[in-house]
């Protein structure tokens, strides 16, 4: 199989692309995250995956379910994972990928809401500490949020692949952390010719993937503590809203 091709061609493997690698069975799977480092034609280099939750143990030639995901959808295949000969300290292989299959439409509900947040655009690389000072962040009112993400209006300074550091105190939104990490994945010109950027909030444990060894605690700790079981309350809360919204006819 060429890993570049799904099925449908609609979701080729790119490098460095996120990956949520499964393993063991359900109720007992074990979840971590690594990045595609380089592709060929019958297997992909990942960075060694960093482990992220669950109970079952990611070992040598163990087949796993990879997952990713894009704006449009979720998609997984399967591989087996394998150490390289001689064993690296920061990389393995997936061998032999089976097909790519298309999970869901879409991973998050996403919802049209105005909420006021600020944004940040942490220096790389990070020299001296973070202060969360309100001055400090430009102010803005979401076009709409997930438990992915947001997109929000942006002037000039904000491009693709910044990392922001966040404020959520007045958005109004119950569930979320005060301060999240996130990274830019695009700015485009909308209908109303404004700028607009899609940000990923960044999971705490995956900060190891944007952050150098030792930038970490240079951002306060209070930023660093969004994790699965914050995002899964935004989920239910966001999901709760729209259908509040559904039953009063303004969706």
């Amino acid at each position: 199989m060429n890993v570049t091709k799904s099925k449908n061609d609609q979701a080729p493997i790119r490098v460095w692309e996120r990956l949520q690698i499964i393993v063991g069975e359900a109720g007992k799977e074990g979840v971590y995250i690594s990045r595609v480092l380089d592709i060929s034609e019958d297997r992909l280099i990942i960075s060694r995956p960093m482990f992220s939750h669950g109970r079952s143990l990611l070992t040598d030639n163990r087949v796993v379910q990879a997952n990713f995901t894009r704006a449009d959808a979720a998609y997984s295949f399967s591989a087996r994972i394998k150490e390289m000969e001689p064993k690296s300290p920061d990389e393995m292989y997936l061998l032999n990928p089976g097909e790519i299959w298309r999970m869901q439409r879409r991973r998050f509900v996403r919802l049209e809401k105005a909420a006021k947040v600020g944004y940040m655009i942490l220096p790389r690389p990070l020299n001296k500490k973070i202060k969360l000072k309100p001055e400090a962040f430009k102010t803005v009112i979401t076009v709409n949020v997930s438990a992915g993400g947001l997109l929000i209006p942006v002037e000039d300074d904000l491009a693709s692949g910044n990392l922001i550091l966040i404020d959520f105190t007045r958005s109004g939104i119950k569930s979320i952390s005060d301060y999240i990490i996130a990274v830019c994945r695009h700015v485009r010109t909308n209908e109303e010719k404004k700028r607009v950027a899609g940000v990923e909030l960044i999971l705490r444990e995956d900060l190891a993937l944007y952050l150098k060894p030792g930038e970490g605690a240079m951002i306060p700790k209070e930023a660093r503590q969004f994790n699965l079981n914050i995002q899964n309350g935004l989920v239910g809360e966001l999901f709760n809203e729209q259908l509040i919204m559904r039953q009063k006819g303004l969706l």
